[in-house]
């Protein structure tokens, strides 16, 4: 019953997870003056916009996954490099300080003592690790990663357009890597240590309060 209760909490937080993201990313670049992405739908908390299969399957029982694609055009941007770095970029920001105020959230609710008020603790805990996890593995420069156009804006366009070459065979071998558990250990030593920063900080802070 609590392997079921904990794998449901993970499949809850990782369509979260994707729905805020996948929104961020859209509302950033609506802000920067991208109207098309708001008439492709994505600029919504609705999760259908931003479900995909394989991604949530990741993040819920791997912890390391994506959004549904987010595709913003650079056409409307006023400063290209710039805004195209910012919808990266920000985005991800946003996933580390969502996931400090869920920690704090998360420590706050377990010390009331009701019943069945740890599965929102344990929620809200399990959303701040796959937050932090998402930003962590959204910065590599694959499609759909929100790295990907980062790495495309900041590289110089010969070593962005190889890279888009291999970006298939990348893609695959990444998915192979986290499958198999061998990207995670790598992945998992930038994580625990910004959740152990967030960790402290928020401790911290509980202490003044």
């Amino acid at each position: 019953m609590i392997t079921i209760i904990y794998y449901l909490t993970m499949c809850l937080s990782a369509l979260f997870v994707m729905t805020v993201m996948g929104f961020s990313k859209a509302y950033t670049s609506y802000k920067l003056g991208d109207i098309a992405i708001k008439n492709k739908g994505k600029v919504s908390l609705n999760p259908k916009k931003h479900f995909e299969i394989i991604g949530f399957v990741l993040i819920a029982f791997f912890e390391y996954g994506w959004t549904a694609p987010v595709d913003t055009s650079s056409l409307y941007y006023k400063n290209r490099k710039r805004d195209n770095i910012l919808v990266c970029v920000v985005p991800l920001i946003f996933a580390i300080i969502l996931a400090f105020i869920f920690y704090i959230i998360a420590v706050l609710i377990a010390t009331l003592e009701f019943n069945y008020i740890s599965i929102l603790s344990t929620f809200c805990m399990v959303t701040a690790t796959l937050l932090v996890k998402f930003a962590v593995f959204n910065i590599l420069p694959i499609y759909p990663l929100f790295g990907q156009k980062l790495f495309q804006t900041i590289l110089p366009a010969n070593k962005a357009l190889a890279l888009s070459q291999y970006e298939k065979i990348i893609q695959v071998l990444i998915i192979l890597l986290v499958l198999m558990g061998y990207l995670q250990k790598v992945l998992d030593i930038v994580s625990n240590a910004i959740l152990s920063v967030i960790g402290n900080l928020a401790m911290l802070l509980l202490g003044f309060l």
